[in-house]
Order: C-alpha cells, then sequence, then structure tokens
C-alpha cells in the first residue's frame, strides 16, 4: 500500500490479504468524509475502531491531549506532514470466495452433531482437561479438526434449531419457543435437508425437535428427510413414550433417549449406501434437564454421565464410518444450541443461557472428518460465524444454491416510523447465513468480521468483528451475570457496575431493544472473551454506529406466516384424538393439526 502511495495517486477501496490496518507515522491523509470521532489510546485503538465501524476506509490518530481517533469514509485527496500524528488504512478483506464446486464432483457425507445446554467448559475441547474421561471422542474429534473460537448459537433453544434448518438469524423467524403447536417454520421456505435432496443426498434426522409442527408439511419427513425419529417439544424425561418415527407416535419405546438415537444413527448409517451422499442430523436430548440418571454411569453426578453417554456414540458412529469406508469423505459439524446452565459451566465466558452474554452465546464448536483438508487439521479459527452459516456452507459443499428468496423482496425499512411490517403477505426474509467454507479453508486471508460484517444475534446484542454491543439482556428469565468459576462457584457482578446487566422492557422482537440500564455495553470480545471490560464510556462513536445498526435491523423482524394454502386445513380435536390413539397415555397436542390426513377438513 505504502509503495503505491509513492508511486502516486491513492489506492482504490480494493480487497487484499491483510489482517492489520497498514499504519503511516508523521502522516495525515485529508479528505473523505468524517464518520466519527472517538477515543484511542494508540493507532491501533483507532485501527480496531475503524475496522469495526461499517464504511470506514482510514483514520487519523491524534496522540495530543486526550489522544483520539478521526475514523473517515471515501478515499483520501490530499497527503500532508503532521509530526505527531498517524494514518492508516482500515484493513479491508480478503479475496473473492472460490466458484461453487463442479455439481459432478463427489459431494462429502454430512454429519450434525447438536448437544443441547453444553456449557463452553463441559467438555475438553476448550483446555477443561479433567472432562477428558466423559468426552474423550468429541475431543480427539476436535483435534483432528478446526476449533470455531468465535462461534454463535442464540441463548436458548429452539431459535438455533430453526436458524440451522433454514439459514436465518432468530430475529427472522422468532426469539420464543416452539411449542408443538406452533407455525415458527414458515412453510415458504426451502430447508436444509430439501437442498440437500436436491443434490442427492439421502437424510436423517435423529433426536430432538422443538421447532414447531402445527401443520403436517411441518414434520421432518415431509420436508426433505428420508427418515425421522425423535420427540417433538422442548423437554421431556429422557425414558418418555412421546417421541415420533417418520409420520406418527412411536409405540411404547421408553429407552434411554442417548442410547435409543445413538443407536438409531448408527443404523441409519449402517443400511445406507456408500455410493450415496448423506446428510445425518443429530439432536441428542443431552444435556439438558431433568437430569434423569445414566444406564451404566457411576461416576460423581449424573450431568457428567449424560455427556459421557453421547460420547460414547460419538465414538461409535466415528468407528463406524470408517469400517464402512465413508469418514475419509465425511464432514462433521459439532456445536451446540446454546451455552450452559444448572450444572454446565461455561468460563472463562461471562453468563450462561437465557443471557445475552458470551457464556449464553459463544458456544462449542468445530468442524472434522476425514473429509476436512489435511492442514486444517489441529488448528484453531477465530472469524466469527454462526449455526445459520452451516446451511450455505453444506450447499456449496453440495454443489447447490443455497438462495431462497422470497417472490417479492420486502419494503425498505423507515426508522423514522419504528417497526412497520416490510413483509406483507408475498415477502419474506432471505438467507442471513454465509458460505463459510472458504474462510474456514483459508483463514489467514481473513480477519475475524469476513464473513459478518456485524452480526445481530438477537434483539439486544450485534457484534461487529472484535466488537460486541451489549444493550440489555433478554426479558426472559432471571439471568446470572457473573462467572461460573471451575469449582461451579460464582463471582457475581453488581447491577450499579454493569448497566447491561438489566433486563429489556420487551419480550416482543418487534420493540426496539431498551437500556433500560441507562447504556448498552461494550466489549472487546477477542481481547477480553469474560466481558470484564466495558469500553463504551470511551467510545461513544463507535457505541452509536453499532446501536444504529442494531436497531435497524431489528426494524426487519419477521415471523411465521405461512399461507393457508400450505398449512392447510386445522382441526385440532381430530388430530389430537388420532395422535392419542397410538397410545392412550399420550397427551393431547403433541402433534400436528393441520392437514393431518383423516382430519383434513377445516375445524377452528
Amino acid at each position: 500500500l505504502l509503495l503505491l502511495l509513492l508511486l502516486g495517486g491513492f489506492p482504490a477501496h480494493q480487497a487484499v490479504q491483510a489482517q492489520d490496518c497498514a499504519l503511516h507515522q508523521s502522516v495525515c491523509y485529508r479528505g473523505g468524509d468524517l464518520l466519527a470521532r472517538s477515543a484511542g489510546a494508540s493507532a491501533g485503538d483507532c485501527c480496531r475502531l475503524c475496522g469495526a465501524l461499517p464504511n470506514c476506509t482510514f483514520f487519523i490518530f491524534n496522540p495530543s491531549d486526550p489522544p483520539s481517533c478521526h475514523l473517515k469514509a471515501g478515499e483520501p485527496s490530499l497527503q500532508v506532514d503532521c509530526a505527531d500524528g498517524t494514518s492508516g488504512f482500515a484493513p479491508v478483506l480478503s479475496p473473492p470466495p472460490p466458484p461453487p464446486p463442479d455439481p459432478s464432483a463427489p459431494r462429502p457425507h454430512i454429519v450434525a452433531i447438536l448437544q443441547d445446554d453444553l456449557g463452553f467448559y463441559d467438555s475438553a475441547v476448550n483446555n477443561n482437561s479433567a472432562a477428558l474421561p466423559i468426552s474423550g471422542n468429541i475431543t480427539e474429534l476436535a483435534k483432528q479438526g478446526v476449533v470455531l473460537k468465535r462461534h454463535y448459537s442464540h441463548w436458548h433453544c429452539s431459535p438455533t434449531r430453526r436458524s440451522f434448518i433454514t439459514g436465518r438469524l432468530p430475529i427472522h423467524h422468532s426469539e420464543d419457543l416452539s411449542p408443538v403447536e406452533t407455525d415458527d417454520l414458515d412453510l415458504r421456505w426451502t430447508w436444509i435437508s430439501e437442498k440437500l435432496k436436491s443434490a442427492g443426498y439421502k437424510s436423517y434426522w435423529v433426536g430432538k425437535g422443538h421447532t414447531g409442527y402445527r401443520g403436517w408439511r411441518h414434520l421432518p419427513i415431509n420436508r426433505g428427510f428420508d427418515g425421522h425419529i425423535g420427540y417433538l417439544s422442548g423437554a421431556q424425561a429422557y425414558t418418555s413414550d412421546d417421541r415420533w418415527i417418520d409420520d406418527q407416535p412411536l409405540r411404547n419405546n421408553t429407552e434411554y433417549s442417548s442410547e435409543l438415537y445413538g443407536e438409531q444413527a448408527m443404523m441409519k448409517i449402517q443400511q445406507h449406501d456408500p455410493s450415496t451422499p448423506m446428510f445425518l442430523y443429530l439432536p441428542f436430548q443431552a444435556v439438558h434437564t431433568p437430569y434423569d440418571p445414566v444406564p451404566g454411569w457411576h461416576g460423581k453426578d449424573t450431568y457428567h454421565g449424560m455427556l459421557w453417554d453421547a460420547d460414547i456414540y460419538v465414538g461409535k458412529i466415528v468407528a463406524l464410518l470408517k469400517e464402512k469406508g465413508m469418514y475419509n469423505n465425511t464432514l462433521i459439524y459439532y456445536t451446540s444450541d446454546n451455552g450452559g446452565v444448572e450444572d454446565g459451566i461455561n468460563y472463562p465466558l461471562r453468563g450462561e443461557k437465557h443471557s445475552n452474554w458470551e457464556g449464553g452465546m459463544r458456544t462449542v464448536s468445530f468442524y472434522s472428518g476425514g473429509f476436512l483438508p489435511q492442514n486444517l487439521r489441529g488448528t484453531t479459527n477465530h472469524i466469527v460465524t454462526h449455526v445459520v452459516d452451516f446451511y450455505p456452507t453444506a450447499c456449496h459443499l453440495a454443489g447447490v444454491d443455497p438462495q431462497d428468496d422470497p417472490p417479492v423482496p420486502p419494503k425498505p425499512i423507515d426508522p423514522s416510523h419504528g417497526y412497520t411490517d416490510i413483509y406483507g403477505r408475498d415477502s419474506f426474509p432471505a438467507l442471513d447465513g454465509k458460505d463459510f467454507w472458504p474462510m474456514l479453508t483459508n483463514p489467514s486471508a481473513y480477519n475475524s468480521s469476513a464473513l459478518h460484517e456485524y452480526l445481530v444475534l438477537s434483539k439486544e446484542v450485534v457484534v461487529a468483528g472484535d466488537f460486541k454491543l451489549l444493550v440489555s439482556q433478554p426479558k426472559w428469565k432471571t439471568e446470572t451475570n457473573g462467572w461460573k468459576q471451575p469449582n461451579g462457584t460464582w463471582v457475581m457482578s453488581k447491577d450499579a457496575d454493569w448497566p447491561c446487566n438489566k433486563q429489556d422492557l420487551y419480550f416482543n422482537d418487534f420493540n426496539l431493544p431498551v437500556a433500560t440500564g441507562g447504556r448498552p455495553c461494550l466489549f472487546n470480545v477477542n481481547d477480553d472473551m469474560s466481558e470484564k471490560h466495558d469500553l463504551a464510556p470511551a467510545n461513544p462513536a463507535l457505541v452509536d454506529s453499532l446501536r444504529k445498526i442494531l436497531n435497524e435491523t431489528v426494524l426487519t423482524t419477521f415471523h411465521s406466516r405461512s399461507p393457508l394454502a400450505l398449512l392447510g386445513p386445522c382441526n385440532p380435536t381430530c388430530s389430537n384424538k388420532k395422535w392419542a390413539s397410538y397410545a392412550p397415555q399420550k397427551k393431547a397436542g403433541q402433534g400436528p393439526v393441520c392437514s393431518v390426513p383423516g382430519c383434513d377438513h377445516y375445524v377452528y
């Protein structure tokens, strides 16, 4: 960059391979449009601020008292000498991603394992060696893969699961949980299983659901999965008989869930033709409450036994893939739906499930398997990514177009009028996820925000590169806002010291987030993953910029509105009677109620 300047003229704002800003001491650039002035103790601080501020292309660091950053957009028009100042250009990213693979090329088998409520520190993946005896197989997979250090999910269950299936962020389908009878996955959307089916995949869903099943077309067996066994609700006993197989309740099966789902997953693999690409989705019930006794476990507590049980089946599945000659062409994605809670530990992260702290949303995650390039094995990746990115990444590897656009684009938002419905009856949000494969396989060419310039994790949180703006906590349950230590004890925080400890005024997604503590908090979660240093008071311009992005994104909120033509006739009385006939002890309301065969006449 400096060479280009010496040769004359200023460089175009183009993609380069760079991790840091190009700094020029005793040089100041004039021109451009001033975006913001902000406090900064060094040119490096200005670099990070410019990298996090959308549209910032260069900056000037003034070391005078107090030190400050002038953050600018556009291209400079004049270069002048300034003895004390330093200028720099933002780290502009990265080579364009490669074209999609040839659809005729060999496609990998894909296995996605979703643990439930697993804490960041509960396995040995994140350096808790004491957990190795209960997570040895999972940890070995992680060691042979790429551990994702900045992977995010939602702060609780259903939104993460719906994001995995649809490639859309929680604000674009709801941050609420999904009772069985809800329409939370718009039937106009294409599921990842349907995308992969179009590429010739055979797909299987084995385990927990919790995504909403109001209509017959919400069942996995009717949405591209060739086989499904699991439960539809959010929580139940590990030996509950309220389970489903394909298009009907499963009769009289009370096998412990981790063993049922592990054995069923192995059966699907065993029966699968290796010449056909396979997609296996395995969302374990473990380690969610209730903490039911684990068969064969004689350790000190049930929580660890539940992870141990799931870990055994992870090892068995890997062994079976190798035995069948499938492993070398298999990509494995492992993550959790949210952070740990109850007996879970998220050390060194702050908070837990149901909170907007990193402990609720930054999840233990990795990619592994024989399909992963050899040079990546045993590495870590610090690029910000989210569970929504699995959808387009899997599509890329399968050679299919990930796009799932509405037939009519939504209307533009109008921040001056607050929330208005920009979708109507004919539109809906397009995909939010992005193809992670180029960043996963060539991480040195990208910085932390290369995949998502900014990422709205919930209606109160936006992440932009190293920075995280946290307006308030979700209005849901009482959060623990401190730090849980490896021994299980809490170091608490005072609400008076942390304005973002306070809950939002509204749970409703359509209301803009309210800083009930007086102002948001700002953290550099790359340097301060424990969220102990609030940078907001020293960086008001960055706070304002990120809050504007968050508010404008919240104005695009969407809840499912499946057309009646797709949802079909709804007859709860007839449908519930039909499901109860499979086993008299089954509770009413535990299955679809719309377009159910034999009950497909309208009764509201």
